[in-house]
């Protein structure tokens, strides 16, 4: 430690001697090379990667001040005898020259350490095979440079590239370890950048140096995820967000590994994710591998940038919504830390946005109705709301083998409102809030095997109290869970082509619901524990040629509380048919012992009506779900074309979940939903030009036994979705303009006149049949711009516009019915109708260093 301290001293020194020769002195004197590399990084916020032997003793003249970073990068190939090739924006490498007895060689380097791989194979096309030096050089002849070169090396990931990715200069080649890889990426940059089509199915997105969507204001990825087709939200809420038919209790989102159950600020209008945080979003929409459970429907999985930093950077910014920060700091060569934290502005000022998603949020609550009430002229309100959230993760690599990881994320929304008549003054109040974390400990024990062990703990609650002025009678609801769980899981290369997945999953959830009135005075208090054991393994295989891949993987549940085993198969196979086109079939069975329920539409002051309820094997039993799809996918000069067809079928559905606002919302059955339907994305691209349409069409229908009719259309059937956009980029300006166009959803009508209820002794409303008509079509215009400024090599400056809903569509998201006075025969049936958000700009400003 005191080395390596004493070290960094001088090379301090070292850096001020330079800086201070470059101003005084008019002849520069010979420096180290490896001094010199430090100043370089400080100077530009770059890494190099090279074999401290090899520089160590070397001097040379530094080049002038005067010089950008590649005049620089420049006069190190010139004056030295090694080679200063670019990786990234951020990484170089520093390699000894080879001899040039070719025009075409590369530069081996393991992705992750940057280090030369030594006697890696190199073989091209015509039978020509060589290996790589100690630096990782390896050079063709001229006879041998046609077509593909494969490149493989024990223990790393076979590589496939062209003859023309090589060079005289001898370009670094990345070869991720194939114990630890990053997802192979099967299509990159799909739409815009930063969305990739990866070879297990899925679709992953990274917001580092990301693109543009429209609407876009930050790189929000629940936002980004409703860009692909069958992905969506029908009521334009983050936390309700639907794929393939399926509601969104039915999917499995997670953030570092942890299960979440609070996805939205702004009760859902904006993600609870702090987006400098989250750098990564994973997809699955069918074809889930085995390690994932408690999800019968999609899996969205979160996760920050996992890499130890070797440089400060960080961040502030603000939009008309929230001000925001994040810092990522390091420690040391192997320990950093990242930090973030967001909190709303409307405490200080009251934007147009804060308005307009009031507008939204709150229509159709206890507030809305209230204001609206005939007495609200005598009655004075108050409302306050705020929301928040902080983000943190340790990140240690032990040693070159161990990695651990530690997280932590907390967010609250907070609403309250005041109501004073005369002399009497009452408080209402709302309160969501989460905090989760996990520790995660990785261990690459030889070429071909790792392992994994992790633990997290994920807290949820939800709290309410409605007083009301008028009656004095107070309603308190909770809703809390609190999700323990533990996981084993080992990874084991067999070979080149074949991999192996194993592992252990452990959960413990708790899950309380209370129910408390004092006039009349009633309490209920419902808690449910459920244990449940898990293991899974996977079998993976991939072609020497690459054309034929598969995953067949395997997941075993016990429920200890419902004494039930599921086993749930996992496949997904890919086959390419010729070049740039292919084939893939996907297929689950999946199950989940949590879901959420509606009891009342005045439920949580009518803002978060549902709650977390857990499967009890009566009431609530265990949801099961099934999947498979097939599908076609194009990629060819600049063209991008996915067709997939599938089915979907979930059981055990329970009435209360689906939100009925018909003849059976109170109903209490199970049942089930099937969907059929087709997903088309075309996306082409002309230089920094990419435009991009999708289609979805579903049909998804109910199937409840005890009901009548027993059949009929889903509450989200949405039959057709058409998506138009483009997005281009030139210089440090990107713009994206696009059209989101559905038809609406079923809703249904009520009868002319109530029926009388004469065991309840009150009147109710007669319904025509279930779902039997469609709301008018849903259209919206969005657009944003986005401008990068860099002030210095350091310091940037971001500026982001997005205009939602440019055209001021009035779209209507549902439809639904009451009576006046359910005691009166002559009382009107109301239509209360709920709107989507109007014409919203927004602006958002970054500062990055």
């Amino acid at each position: 430690m005191l080395k390596t301290v004493a070290k960094n001293f001088l090379r301090t020194i070292s850096f001020l001697l330079i800086f201070s020769q470059s101003i005084m002195a008019q002849d520069r004197e010979p420096v180290l090379l490896t001094v010199l590399i430090d100043v370089l990084e400080t100077e530009h916020g770059i890494r190099f990667s090279y074999v401290a032997e090899d520089v160590e003793g070397i001097r040379l003249t530094p080049p002038s001040d005067t010089l950008n970073l590649n005049e620089k990068i420049a006069y190190l190939n010139n004056q030295t005898a090694f080679h200063f090739s670019k990786i990234n924006d951020r990484y170089y490498s520093i390699s000894k020259k080879a001899p040039k007895v070719a025009a075409y060689c590369g530069t081996l380097l393991d992705a992750y350490s940057g280090m030369p791989l030594e006697n890696a194979t190199i073989q091209s096309e015509n039978g020509y095979a060589t290996v790589s030096n100690a630096e990782g050089v390896f050079t063709l002849p001229n006879s041998a440079a046609s077509g593909n070169i494969t490149v493989s090396y024990l223990g790393y990931e076979t590589l496939v590239l062209n003859y023309t990715e090589l060079g005289a200069n001898c370009p670094a080649i990345m070869i991720l370890p194939a114990i630890s890889q990053l997802k192979e990426v099967f299509i990159s940059n799909v739409l815009v950048k930063g969305i990739n089509r990866n070879f297990d199915g899925s679709t992953s997105i990274n917001t580092n140096n990301f693109g543009l969507i429209p609407g876009q204001t930050e790189n929000d990825v629940l936002t980004i995820a409703q860009a692909l087709p069958g992905v969506e939200s029908i009521n334009e809420t983050i936390s309700t967000i639907n794929i393939r038919g399926g509601t969104n209790d039915e999917n499995l989102i997670l953030w570092e590994g942890i299960r979440m159950y609070q996805l939205g600020h702004f009760f859902g209008l904006i993600s609870a994710f702090n987006p400098n945080l989250t750098k990564e979003v994973t997809i699955y929409k069918n074809g889930t591998p085995a390690h994932y459970g408690q999800s019968v429907s999609g899996v969205i999985d979160m996760s920050s940038n996992n890499k130890v930093s070797h440089k400060f950077n960080g961040g502030i910014g603000a939009n008309l919504i929230n001000t925001q920060a994040f810092l990522e700091v390091p420690v040391s060569q192997n320990l950093s830390l990242q930090v973030s934290g967001r909190t709303s502005i409307n405490g200080l000022v009251e934007t147009p946005v804060y308005t307009s998603f009031s507008n939204r949020v709150f229509q159709d609550t206890e507030i809305t109705n209230l204001q609206n009430s005939e007495i609200a002229s005598n009655l004075m309100l108050e409302e306050e709301f705020y929301f928040f959230d902080a983000g943190a993760k340790i990140l240690w690599d032990i040693t070159e083998s161990d990695k651990l990881r530690v997280s932590f994320i907390a967010m609250e929304n907070h609403f309250e409102y005041t109501e004073q008549l005369f002399d009497n003054r009452e408080i209402s109040r709302l309160e969501q809030k989460s905090e989760a974390t996990g520790i995660s400990w990785e261990r690459q024990w030889n070429s071909s095997f790792s392992s994994q062990v992790s633990f997290q703990a994920s807290h949820y609650l939800l709290d309410a109290l409605n007083q009301d002025i008028f009656t004095t009678q107070e309603v308190n609801q909770e809703n809390e869970v609190l999700d323990l769980s533990a996981k084993l899981g080992t990874h084991f290369q067999i070979s080149e082509k074949w991999h192996w997945s194993n592992g252990y999953h452990f959960s413990e959830i708790g899950i309380s619901n209370t129910q408390d009135v004092n006039l009349p005075r009633f309490r209920d208090y419902e808690k449910n524990v459920m244990r449940t054991h898990s293991a899974y393994s996977q079998v993976g295989f991939k072609s020497q040629n690459k054309k034929t891949r598969f995953q067949f993987g395997v997941r075993g549940n016990y429920f200890d509380k419902l004494k039930e085993t599921t086993i749930e198969p996992r496949l997904y196979f890919y086959q390419e048919i010729t070049e740039g086109l292919a084939l893939e079939v996907l297929g689950e069975s999946k199950s989940q012992s949590v879901t959420q329920r509606i009891d009342l539409q005045s439920d949580f002051l009518g803002i978060e009506k549902r709650r977390w309820v857990l499967a009890d094997g009566e009431g609530i039993p265990l949801k099961k779900g099934q999947q498979v799809s097939l599908g076609l996918l194009y990629n060819h000069n600049g063209w991008f074309v996915n067709a997939e067809g599938y089915i979907k079928k979930v059981h055990q559905v329970t009435s209360k979940s689906q939100g009925f606002q018909n003849q059976f919302q109170f109903a209490r059955t199970t049942g089930e939903y099937q969907v059929v339907g087709s997903e088309l994305t075309i996306n082409k691209k002309i230089k920094d030009l990419s435009l991009w349409a999708s289609y979805a069409y579903a049909v998804n229908d109910y199937t409840f036994e005890n009901l009548s009719p027993s059949q009929f259309p889903n509450n989200i059937d949405v039959r057709h979705t058409v998506n138009l956009a483009s997005s281009y980029s030139i210089n440090s300006f990107q713009l994206a303009l696009g059209l989101d166009w559905r038809t609406g959803k079923p809703f249904t009508l009520p009868l002319p006149e109530a029926s009388f209820d004469e065991e309840g002794g009150f009147y109710e409303i007669a319904y025509d049949l279930p779902n039997n008509q469609r709301l008018d079509q849903y259209v919206r215009l969005d657009f944003s711009a986005e401008y990068l400024w860099e002030i210095s090599n350091s310091v940037a400056a971001k500026f982001n516009l997005a205009l939602l809903n440019l055209t001021n569509n009035r779209n209507t998201l549902n439809l639904r019915y009451a009576l006046e006075d359910p005691t009166s025969e002559a009382s009107e049936i109301q239509q209360i109708e709920e709107i989507s958000l109007g014409f919203t700009p927004n602006f958002s400003f970054q500062l990055l260093f």
